[in-house]
């Protein structure tokens, strides 16, 4: 009976505590490493998601530099 409760709890409020957490996290970060260390790893964490991503949907990093510089003058 408690774990479905449990379950019923997390399927209701899956975004705020996925939400709290990664303020948690990003509040831990922050007062351990100072703010502007703190942005670089997240912003290479996001690149790193990004870059992920396109493997996982079989995207090729070739295809995403032309999309950035493409020749179209």
């Amino acid at each position: 009976m408690a774990k479905q409760i449990y379950r019923q709890f997390l399927a209701e409020h899956w975004g705020k505590i996925l939400g709290g957490l990664a303020g948690l996290l990003v509040g831990l970060v922050v007062v351990i490493f100072g703010f502007w260390r703190s942005l670089i790893i997240f912003t290479f964490v996001v690149l790193g998601i990004y870059a992920g991503r396109l493997l996982d949907r079989n995207d090729s990093l070739r295809n995403l530099f032309q999309r950035f510089w493409s020749d179209s003058d």
